[in-house]
């Protein structure tokens, strides 16, 4: 049964101006998506339709409304328009670039703002944004410590509770296969190490480094789950060093649950990112993460464990060798795997259930709203 609300049930539009799928995407829908399962009614308003049509799956109301640049003032108009036509009672600013116009447009409208901040790079640099984030929106959200941390070093006058960290929440959808399973589904044998990657193949992630730190750990399969323009070149490199057998491109997955099932290892390679949705979910999984150090990692695999396994490891740098010694110590050592899993299962049910991620959600959007 779906919970009873913790504050009155709110109207709560957001945006999203992202131009494909991805993270930060899937990210807010869920968190609508709970929040509408909670007695609230939400609305996704959408730049462009990919994002709308994939987050409609999600069961959650869509919209194109497609907000320009700084220069299209025409956006900040109609952002207020239809947030009055949905009769909004606050506005969950979900692309931080569009800030301008979603801000504008919703202070004319009377709306108060919620910034959900995604990247540890988007932060108010420059006098627009400190303005904004100043003048124009009642809450930053964010879900790592750090990224908190930089918003308050960015802006020393803000009042502290104007900026909050929630954490995500993550649970195991019904229907996934075991791991004997999703193994025989993929062609794995039940025995092997397999390690997976799981991203949109674009420079950010670095799924490069990934491979670099396979091969120099012979002893397992390589997963890798995502399709995009960085694909070509890492088939290339695959090629290269002589893995083809070793290292598996899967393509583009529709549904990750499966593929974390098969897994014994996560790696994140990525150059940046913010409490990745596919670290939450390995956990969830009970399968253990070797990260770089980005946004978030250290959070959730690190921040108070004091035992010898860990639910993951955040090596020091960004670099494959780090990776690599990472991979070399857990994939041939069977017991720290098993007491890594057990840990990785624990963290996710004690520190990253949906329903306390709900809770905090409706506590902060009732508190700027005032319900």
């Amino acid at each position: 049964m779906p919970e009873a609300p913790s504050v009155r049930p709110l109207r709560i539009a957001a945006h999203n101006g992202a131009p494909e799928w991805g993270g930060a995407e899937i990210a807010v829908s869920r968190l609508l998506a709970g929040l509408q399962q909670r007695g609230h009614t939400v609305h996704l308003f959408c730049n462009r339709p990919l994002v709308q049509e994939r987050a409609a799956a999600f069961g959650i109301e869509t919209s194109r409304l497609h907000v320009g640049g700084d220069v299209a003032l025409a956006s900040s108009f109609q952002v207020a328009r239809a947030l009055k036509r949905f009769e909004a009672e606050v506005l969950l600013v979900g692309t931080f670039r569009k800030t301008l116009h979603l801000a504008l447009g919703a202070r004319a409208a009377g709306v108060p703002v919620v910034s959900r901040i995604g990247q540890s790079t988007d932060l108010p640099r420059n006098a627009k944004y400190r303005w904004l984030f100043r003048r124009a929106v009642d809450r930053v959200v964010v879900s790592a410590s750090d990224v908190a941390a930089a918003y308050r070093a960015a802006l020393p006058d803000l009042p502290d509770d104007r900026v909050v960290v929630v954490p995500k929440g993550i649970e195991v959808p019904d229907g996934v296969p075991d791991r004997s399973a999703a193994r025989a589904a993929l062609g794995l044998p039940e025995g092997a190490v397999v390690v997976g990657a799981v991203a949109r193949l674009v420079r950010e992630k670095r799924i490069d480094r990934f491979v670099e730190a396979v091969a120099r750990v012979p002893g397992c399969i390589a997963l890798i789950a995502g399709d995009g323009p960085e694909r070509e070149a890492l088939e290339r490199q695959v090629r290269l060093i002589g893995e083809i057998d070793r290292i598996r491109f899967l393509g583009h997955v529709n549904d990750p649950w499966p593929i974390f099932a098969a897994l014994d290892l996560l790696v994140i390679s990525s150059e940046r990112e913010s409490m990745a949705n596919i670290m939450m979910e390995a956990l969830a999984s009970g399968v253990p993460v070797i990260s770089t150090p980005v946004s978030g990692a250290r959070d959730v695999l690190v921040e108070g464990v004091d035992t010898a396994a860990p639910p993951g490891r955040v090596v020091a740098d960004y670099g494959a060798s780090g990776l690599g010694t990472a991979l070399q110590r857990i994939v041939h050592d069977p017991a720290l795997r098993r007491a890594m899993s057990a840990a990785a299962l624990e963290r996710a049910r004690s520190r990253y259930s949906m329903d306390g991620y709900l809770d905090r959600w409706e506590s902060e959007l009732g508190m700027v709203v005032g319900g």
